[in-house]
């Protein structure tokens, strides 16, 4: 027991160093694969990292500003609570989508000074799909205890109407709330005049926007999150479809935003319908 109890432990903070790597290398990705695309030149993330190890060095040895180090807590909380790499972790049962999303959009609301009405209208829909979520959830999978659950559930009992309908809730979670953008920051800090709290919100908002990502990734491709029960080798191969999962997000999130459908009212209502038809075909259909 006690064996279980330090591997389940080990494996959550694996997970944490792991995501907290791959979040500069996330920010880069959706910073300048774009601008690849377009045919302009880039750099690799090395910038990106580097700034990342600076941030956490000074975090490390400074006090953080309330508020950023509030969502700074939220970001590594969820880190460690959603089943990123396998269902194993010590606190995967308090995985829940909606609540885990409500804490990511709260943290969202909290850095610099939003725009009231304009991020609000990309909150509120992603609110309701997260309730809508949350229901097909209960109403597919009662038994379902969180994400991790559910995660276990679809392993032994595929539910395709089930995975079908999440794959389309985090489909419009990325339409209607994408990750931040450098333009946003710059916006949500214009009246800061600190130089360092800048570069901090900025570092902050993008261990945010990789816990949101691992959000989406969760919900779009449940079934590819390794078990629990799982040895070393089991981890490892939970760690590749956990590496899938994100590519996969960052290709839609990257197809949005080349295809200006990011924060489409209509293709929000229009995805959360189809994932509502989804659940409720699948459930008939057993």
């Amino acid at each position: 027991m006690m064996m279980t109890g330090l591997w389940a432990v080990a494996q959550t903070l694996f997970q944490l160093f792991i995501l907290l790597v791959l979040a500069p290398v996330m920010a880069w990705a959706l910073a300048e694969l774009p601008r690849w695309i377009n045919g302009e030149a880039i750099c690799g993330p090395q910038r990106q990292m580097r700034r990342a190890i600076r941030f956490w060095g000074i975090v490390l040895r400074q006090p953080v500003a309330p508020r950023l180090a509030l969502v700074l807590a939220i970001a590594l909380l969820i880190f460690v609570v959603l089943p990123a790499v396998t269902t194993g972790g010590a606190f995967v049962s308090l995985a829940n989508p909606l609540l885990i999303g409500l804490l990511l959009l709260a943290g969202r609301l909290m850095l610099g000074v939003p725009q009231q009405r304009e991020e609000w209208r990309r909150v509120l829909p992603a609110v309701l799909v997260l309730c809508l979520t949350e229901a097909l959830i209960a109403l597919a999978a009662p038994g379902a205890d969180g994400l991790g659950g559910l995660c276990a559930m679809l392993h032994i009992e595929p539910a395709p109407g089930l995975e079908g309908a999440l794959g389309a809730c985090a489909l419009a979670l990325a339409i209607s709330c994408p990750p931040l953008r450098e333009d946003d920051m710059i916006q949500r800090l214009d009246g800061e005049k600190s130089r360092q709290v800048r570069e901090m919100s900025r570092n902050v908002a993008e261990v945010l926007n990789m816990a949101w990502l691992l959000l989406l990734a969760d919900l779009a491709l449940p079934i590819t999150v390794g078990l629990g029960g799982s040895d070393v080798t089991g981890w490892f191969v939970g760690l590749g479809g956990l590496l899938g999962r994100l590519a996969l997000v960052v290709v839609v999130l990257i197809g949005l935003r080349l295809t200006a459908q990011e924060r489409s009212e209509r293709l929000t209502a229009l995805f959360a319908g189809v994932a509502l038809l989804l659940a409720l075909a699948g459930r008939f259909a057993t």
